[in-house]
């Protein structure tokens, strides 16, 4: 139990049920056995392989990591290099009966209806299509993972998200700023309005395509600011 806390840290407050377990790996593959689930979950190679499992089937692949700073069970769904399902599980139960799932074959969709902790059906679907202007929307407007930076931009991207002409760009985030790009992929385009949340909640600076900074006004205004600086 020593050398579990040594390795474990301050993390180990957090998941005391797990630190006597011994690692992450260990306590998952605990819940597949119970659920008499045929799987087998393995350390992820890393420097914290004791917070980190991973369970595969071929080209699919289910991560799960343990945060270091708060009790949350991450869990991503891979096919390939393409991670199409993520989100916070509740528990490692949670994230068993996902990964299961994931892991027969279902469709992102089909996960994402039954594990709604992975996002919307409609975010999983255009990630498994490829969309990724429309799954970078989905993404932004539902922050199901409660992404920080998403938090910021929530009132903005409320309103944004029903804006046709917004909706047409790829929206991306950068040093905590919301961009947009004409291109669906790198090199994004870099001639576009910048939206930069401001220090107080709900409130943005607008900064436009020849550099200058508006002043800072609420999600309206700077929705109206960034639509009068496309271009025509």
């Amino acid at each position: 139990m020593a050398d579990a806390r040594g390795v474990w840290g301050e993390a180990a407050r957090w998941y005391p049920e797990i630190v006597v377990v011994g690692d992450a790996h260990l306590a998952w593959q605990a819940e597949f056995d119970r659920g008499e689930i045929p799987l087998r979950a393995c350390p992820r190679e890393s420097e914290n392989a004791h917070r980190t499992a991973t369970v595969g089937n071929g080209e699919l692949c289910a991560d799960l990591l343990l945060s270091p700073w708060e009790r949350k069970f991450y869990l991503a769904l891979r096919a390939g290099r393409s991670t199409l399902l993520q989100g916070h599980a509740a528990d490692l139960a949670a994230a068993a009966g996902a990964a299961r799932l994931w892991l027969s074959g279902a469709r992102p969709g089909q996960v994402a209806a039954v594990w709604p902790f992975l996002g919307s059906v409609a975010l999983a679907e255009a990630r498994e299509r490829g969309d990724r202007r429309e799954a970078s929307w989905l993404w932004l407007y539902e922050n199901h993972g409660a992404n920080p930076i998403g938090a910021r931009l929530r009132a903005f991207v409320a309103l944004a998200f029903h804006e046709p002409r917004l909706r047409a760009l790829l929206p991306y985030t950068s040093h905590w700023t919301l961009r947009f790009s004409t291109k669906q992929g790198w090199p994004f385009s870099l001639d576009l309005p910048v939206v930069d949340p401001a220090p107080t909640p709900d409130r943005y600076v607008v900064r436009t395509r020849d550099g200058r900074a508006h002043d800072e006004t609420d999600a309206a205004g700077a929705l109206r600011l960034v639509l009068a600086d496309l271009p025509g």
